[in-house]
């Protein structure tokens, strides 16, 4: 059997170490650097780097990755070019919940994240590649943060309190299932 390399953006971390012991499943997990988010040139040059080392090594491909992320090139057409499969949400939160309850909870004024994104922007700023202002424009405009729940990762008070004090955006927490998650890589760990 061959063997499978998942390439995987940095915020399903935590959410695929809790499904892939239910699914049985081994792949070779490859995650990017969190900075594919800053910009398209380094999503595409993360994508290269991965894919070549799966390539070295003979394995299928599947790219853990939001279709409509940033990338220099369309990522179907990174994904078609290396024989790799992408699932079809366009993003993560389609990624783990399913397109149409995506949308539905995405109004025009509510913006939904995950904890691996507060851990992430917090990595931005201490790292220099955000400031305080670039959070603040980014999410600013925003009624309210909708942070997903999935029971993995501790949402102490003081985090999200944080978080708020960055933002200036008031946070609800949603729990929620892995169900739909769980769903995705299944299907693509299921590709030859």
């Amino acid at each position: 059997m061959k063997k499978h390399h998942l390439i995987a953006c940095p915020i399903f971390a935590k959410e695929l170490a809790a499904v892939l012991p239910e699914l049985a499943a081994e792949p070779m997990v490859q995650f990017m650097d969190y900075r594919v988010h800053n910009s398209a040139k380094a999503m595409a040059e993360e994508l290269a780097r991965c894919i070549a080392t799966a390539g070295a090594e003979g394995a299928a491909i599947s790219l853990l990755v939001g279709q409509e992320c940033q990338a220099q090139l369309p990522l179907s057409q990174i994904a078609e070019s290396c024989g790799g499969t992408l699932p079809a949400g366009h993003n993560c939160l389609e990624i783990i919940l399913g397109r149409k309850k995506a949308r539905v909870l995405a109004d025009k004024r509510t913006t939904i994240m995950t904890p691996a994104w507060i851990d992430m922007i917090n990595n931005s700023i201490s790292d220099g590649f955000w400031t305080v202002e670039d959070v603040r424009i980014n999410l600013g405009h925003y009624d309210r943060i909708l942070l997903l729940d999935s029971g993995l990762v501790p949402l102490p008070d003081e985090m999200l309190m944080e978080f708020f004090d960055l933002t200036q955006v008031p946070i609800e927490i949603m729990p929620v299932s892995l169900d739909h998650f769980k769903k995705v890589v299944s299907r693509l760990l299921a590709a030859p």
